[in-house]
This record gives C-alpha cells, sequence and structure tokens, in this order.
C-alpha cells in the first residue's frame, strides 16, 4: 500500500530539495585527512589537545604547531577520528602546497557553509532567504555572507555537542613559499580564520589548526586568543 501524501510529508521533501540543492550550488571538495599517528603513540598530546577542545576555559583556537615531518597533520586525523568516535560532530578540512589553485580559502568556506546547513535548520534558512553570495573575489564579504551572518542564528546547543573546526596544514594555503599568486589567498585565510576566532558567536566552536611555526600565524593566533601545542622535532626533542 502506497504511503498517503501528507502535508508533512510534502514540507519534509520540499525542504529536503532545497538542501540539496543548496549542497550543489556551494560544491568544493576537500582532500582527505592523512593517516592518524600509530596506535598508542603520541597519546600524551592528543589528551592535552583533547583537554583543550572539550574546556570551556580555554582559548577556543588550539594551534599545532611544528616543523616539517613532526606528525601535525598525523594528529589532526587522530584526534578527529577519537573525537568522531565519541560521537562529537567534526568539520575538517587539508590544504595542499600542490594544489594551491584549487583547494582555496573559498573552497574551505564552501565546505564549512555545506556542513553547517547539513546540521542547522536556522543556518540553512539563512542561506536560502537569497541574501548569499556563492561566488566573490572579495573573501571578506564571501566569508560574511556565507559564514558570519548565518552562524549568527545558530542555536544554542551545550558545549559539548558544538562541532568541532579542524584546519590541517594552514600553511600550504597559497602554495608552500606563498608565492605573488598564492599570497592574497593566505592572507584572506588567516583574516577570516581571524574573525572566527574573535567573533563572539563563532569562537564558540573550537577551532584546531596545525601549521608550521611561521611569524605570520603566530601574530594572527598569539597566546591571548589560542592554545598552543608545540610538536618538537626529533633533534629539538633529544637536545631538550
Amino acid at each position: 500500500m502506497d504511503i498517503l501524501s501528507t502535508p508533512e510529508n510534502e514540507k519534509g521533501a520540499t525542504e529536503q530539495k532545497k538542501l540539496e540543492d543548496l549542497l550543489r550550488a556551494l560544491g568544493g571538495n576537500r582532500f582527505p585527512l592523512r593517516d592518524p599517528c600509530m596506535k598508542g603513540t603520541r597519546l600524551d598530546i592528543l589528551q592535552r589537545i583533547e583537554t583543550g577542545i572539550k574546556s570551556t576555559d580555554s582559548d577556543n583556537v588550539i594551534w599545532i604547531s611544528g616543523s616539517p615531518g613532526v606528525g601535525k597533520s598525523a594528529l589532526a586525523a587522530s584526534i578527529t577520528t577519537r573525537l568522531q568516535d565519541q560521537n562529537r560532530y567534526v568539520i575538517w578540512f587539508r590544504f595542499d602546497r600542490t594544489q594551491s589553485t584549487t583547494i582555496t580559502t573559498e573552497v574551505l568556506w564552501r565546505i564549512f557553509a555545506c556542513d553547517f546547513a547539513r546540521l542547522y535548520p536556522s543556518f540553512r534558512q539563512q542561506l536560502d532567504q537569497g541574501n548569499r553570495e556563492l561566488s566573490s573575489s572579495n573573501i571578506d564579504r564571501f566569508f560574511k555572507t556565507l559564514i558570519e551572518k548565518p552562524s549568527s542564528t545558530l542555536d544554542h546547543d551545550p558545549h559539548e555537542e558544538l562541532p568541532v573546526i579542524v584546519v590541517d596544514a594552514l600553511d600550504e594555503c597559497g602554495g608552500l613559499r606563498h608565492e605573488l599568486s598564492g599570497q592574497k589567498d593566505y592572507e584572506a585565510l588567516l583574516c577570516t580564520l581571524q574573525r572566527w576566532a574573535q567573533e563572539d558567536h563563532l569562537k564558540k566552536f573550537k577551532l584546531v589548526i596545525t601549521s608550521r611555526p611561521e611569524d605570520r600565524i603566530n601574530q594572527t593566533f598569539p597566546d591571548s586568543i589560542s592554545f598552543y601545542v608545540n610538536i618538537p622535532s626529533r633533534k629539538e626533542y633529544q637536545a631538550g
């Protein structure tokens, strides 16, 4: 017997269609995270990061910094997996210096908007009111329209139920050395992430970033707004 069509069913189908259309319009692809740490390793660092994420008193930005090859990306993958195993929603993204023209700041915010639209009807409704700008050379305006404004409507969920944001290899945005062609995108990324860390309705979401210890990132996330985790190299560890 066919299921009778009801106003509730029709409304649900309409809302699902709107969501699918919105996600299709936003688009954006992300690279998979790297492999996590080997089982039983880096447990002290992972516990420290997890404590910072779960604490309501610590800063909302957790910055994992270290030289190339110390395992920052593995830590990002491990903390993502650990939180997901605890039924915590994680929105993650990874930059790659070899794909700096396609994996960009705009793509990052498209991905995040997609995930928030899936999670929060009020966010989705705000985007659906026709005031979204789905493509813009001005990342600041793009961020305000796609993330900052609609997120101001989010419900006040308990801290432990809020999504955690993970951005891996932040320093690889715009290319490894941020050549002229990628410098603008890199600066736009840092400016929007800094706003994420300072706006009251955004900073309730914990933001985990990994990067090399660049001065520009240190200026963006000083100790006053970030929980800093340094990963020493083997040489540094032995010297200590």
